[in-house]
């Protein structure tokens, strides 16, 4: 079977009229021969030729074999493989010991379904253990997209803290299904605010985490004070919307428990350093010089939206708006910066993402064949071999026949 990733160079097969009508309207040149005399010639009635006479025919059939070859190359021909495709069934580690779940995997590891690991390299269970302990499932999704495989059926508990990055497109050839999340609650920890002792305790299952705070009269075997941060967002109009979206971030960290900010905004025509604040510049123009903790927006092509340049200095890689704080996870990367509890929370965190948030919305560009995932064989190499011999073999022959 043969498919076509550009069929529109069809329309070159119309240029097989070109050679064909050169050889019918040609007219091969007729053989000399000297006489000494006519005198012993008479006269003869001779029938005129009228008819159209094919001429070499051996020419004719190599250059139209040319024009095929240069058509077939540049509709980009892919010839059906004969050697099939694996069909992998990939799951989180552990998936495999679910009771429901443990019984769709054995059925299709019956039906030449290759058992892996949604893990960076997609390991087999026979291989060592992964370090990794929530994978990027954004990350994975591409890596199956480009795999060399016919079919994948992938089971994973779809937490929110698993999709970090740019969301890809949604790969046709790959089926998810998401496992049973069950609610969880975590320790009860004690925090210190002033005269009063407060406990926090924190439940979570995969639409909601909510933390529930009551008076304690006697402080828990855990406990923490609570934490003050003085932050100054410096911006100017270009920037403005970036601020907004850095404030908002700001205040859910303000609502943690055990952390406390003073949030404050100021233009950068009138900025005046304030030593114990922690400053974040999101300006056109230059910083001045600072010993504070300090963030600067500089735009760069790196994975990671904040990157650590010094003890006190930090780099903010891309514009904030929110489709960057929901993909590079925002709070959770100021959280980090801040040293607060969320990311221990954000490993505990149950919540999964909704179905609507997980792709891409931009519209794949069409084509007729993907030859990543289909079961076909690109044969371009073979194509070009083919034009370069039948062009030295036209022209040897042409150059012998005198064409």
């Amino acid at each position: 079977m043969m498919q076509l990733t550009n069929p529109i160079w069809l329309w070159g097969l119309l240029g097989l009229v070109v050679p064909l009508a050169i050889h019918l309207l040609s007219r091969k040149e007729g053989k000399v021969i000297k006489v000494g005399s006519l005198r012993h010639l008479t006269d003869s009635t001779t029938r005129q030729f009228k008819s159209v006479k094919l001429n070499e025919p051996l020419l004719l059939a190599l250059r139209s074999l040319l024009l095929l070859t240069l058509v077939a190359l540049l509709a980009g021909l892919l010839l059906q493989s004969s050697t099939s495709l694996p069909k992998w069934v990939v799951v989180d580690r552990g998936a495999e010991q679910h009771k429901d779940i443990s019984r769709i995997i054995d059925s299709l590891t019956s039906n030449d379904y290759e058992l892996r690991y949604l893990e960076q390299g997609f390991p087999l269970p026979k291989d060592t253990m992964s370090e990794e302990q929530t994978p990027n499932h954004w990350v994975l999704a591409e890596q199956l997209g480009e795999a060399k495989i016919s079919e994948a059926v992938v089971f994973r508990k779809a937490y929110m803290s698993g999709f970090r990055g740019k969301r890809p497109l949604k790969p046709e050839h790959v089926t998810w299904f998401d496992m049973p999340v069950e609610a969880e609650k975590l320790p009860v920890i004690s925090i210190i605010e002033g005269d009063t002792v407060w406990e926090v305790s924190e439940q979570t299952d995969d639409k909601f985490t909510k933390f529930t705070s009551i008076k304690a009269a006697i402080k828990s075997a855990v406990s923490t004070e609570v934490q003050a941060k003085k932050v100054v967002i410096v911006s100017d109009e270009t920037h403005a919307y970036d601020a907004k979206v850095l404030e908002t971030a700001l205040l859910v960290l303000n609502d943690l428990p055990g952390f406390r900010m003073d949030i404050q905004s100021e233009s950068a025509t009138f900025f005046s350093a304030n030593e114990e604040a922690v400053v974040f510049w999101l300006a056109s123009v230059p910083a001045p010089e600072l010993d504070n903790d300090f963030v600067f927006l500089e735009e760069t092509t790196s994975d990671d939206l904040l990157i650590q340049l010094s003890p006190g200095q930090w780099q903010l890689t891309k514009r904030l708006n929110k489709r960057v704080a929901l993909e590079d996870q925002l709070i959770v990367e100021l959280s980090e910066f801040f040293e607060t509890d969320l990311p221990a929370m954000a490993e505990s965190d149950r919540r999964t993402m909704p179905e609507d948030w997980r792709w891409s919305k931009a519209v794949p560009e069409e084509v007729d064949v993907d030859s990543n995932s289909a079961n076909y064989a690109d044969i371009n190499q073979w194509l070009v071999a083919l034009l370069v011999l039948t062009l030295v073999i036209e022209r040897l022959v042409a150059w012998r026949r005198g064409q």
